[in-house]
């Protein structure tokens, strides 16, 4: 009998303690990328972890796939096809033209593969959540990023064909292959969940999924930091122009997305662009084997900067975004 109370006790905490770290979510999810720098040795140890984090973090996020939000959605699916459309093919392809205009041969292998997960990824799959705890159509980004992956196996394995070298030895069919099997796994695992345990259940146990979901998202950030604590101390000036690089690409993608999708609504115009500022780089090493070039392994390192840091960077905006909406309404 104590045994019993005591297990239930240590449950109550934890389930407190879950619930607490998921109301805080942004500020802890911005803190932990920067934990990440100051423990190199758990990072190289944590690596192996990499895909597993990334798996569970979908299946996380399947575990709350509202079909009920997502019919909704899909019954004026305009917007949601066209956000789909212009992040996984017109920005990829805009891309792969301005690589072919450049000359294949003339571009580093691992500048080519970082420039194809960077705009051929579908975005984060915590986007749904962000955009939730702005205030936000949190159903709108659920279907985009739903529609996302799903065509994500299509046009990552296209895009691949059309940008990746044959020496980095990528068959595109084995990516859409891995692809799809990954995304299959979690969402059918996810979906699991969620009839298991009820829909009631799982919008009950938000903050401690989202306090899940942080727990999840350290242990990626650390292993994602494998090397660049070495590279930044031995580099630093590579170090600072790779930091930019990455804002800067997400900070273009963000802006073009936004003036693109202004016409839709100021909010609308913020989901779609906050989506394609932060894409799923980690599923695209996952699928690409997890061997990548050193330089493009460096730049999804440190591309999960400005993805960690946008919830609490875009803050402002968003409520700015809200709040011009609501004028208008």
């Amino acid at each position: 009998m104590r045994a019993y109370n005591l297990i239930r006790v240590i449950l109550g905490y934890i389930n407190t303690a879950l619930g607490y770290l998921g109301k805080n979510g942004m500020n802890a999810i911005a803190i932990s990328i920067f934990l990440g720098l100051f423990l190199p040795g758990i990072a190289q140890a944590l690596r192996l972890f990499l895909t597993p984090a990334i798996f569970i973090l979908l299946t996380l996020s399947f575990v709350r796939v509202n079909n009920t939000a997502i019919a909704s959605q899909l019954k004026h699916p305009k917007l949601a096809i066209a956000a789909t459309l212009w992040q996984m093919i017109f920005l990829p392809a805009l891309v792969a033209l301005a690589c072919w205009q450049i000359g294949l041969d003339q571009i580093d292998v691992g500048v080519l593969t970082a420039l194809f997960m960077v705009s051929a990824a579908p975005p984060v799959m915590s986007t749904p959540i962000f955009i939730w705890m702005y205030g936000m159509n949190g159903a709108l980004a659920l279907t985009i990023s739903t529609l996302a992956l799903i065509a994500a196996p299509l046009t990552t394995a296209f895009f691949a064909s059309m940008i990746l070298p044959a020496s980095l030895q990528v068959n595109p069919y084995d990516l859409a292959l891995n692809l799809a099997g990954f995304l299959l796994g979690s969402a059918l695992l996810g979906r699991f969940l969620y009839y298991a345990l009820g829909a009631k259940r799982i919008d009950a146990a938000t903050d401690q999924i989202n306090g899940l979901n942080c727990i999840v998202l350290f242990v990626f950030a650390v292993a994602a930091m494998d090397g660049v604590a070495d590279f930044a101390w031995t580099s630093p000036f590579k170090a600072a122009a790779l930091f930019l690089t990455v804002f800067s690409i997400a900070t273009v993608q963000f802006l073009l997305t936004y003036l693109s999708f202004l016409s839709a609504g100021v909010q609308n115009a913020f989901i779609a662009s906050y989506g394609v500022a932060s894409r799923n780089l980690g599923l695209m090493v996952a699928a690409l084997g997890g061997t990548v070039p050193e330089l493009a392994w460096l730049f999804f390192a440190f591309a999960q900067f400005p993805i960690y840091l946008l919830p609490w960077i875009l803050r402002p905006l968003a409520l700015r975004a809200k709040a011009a909406e609501n004028r208008q309404t």
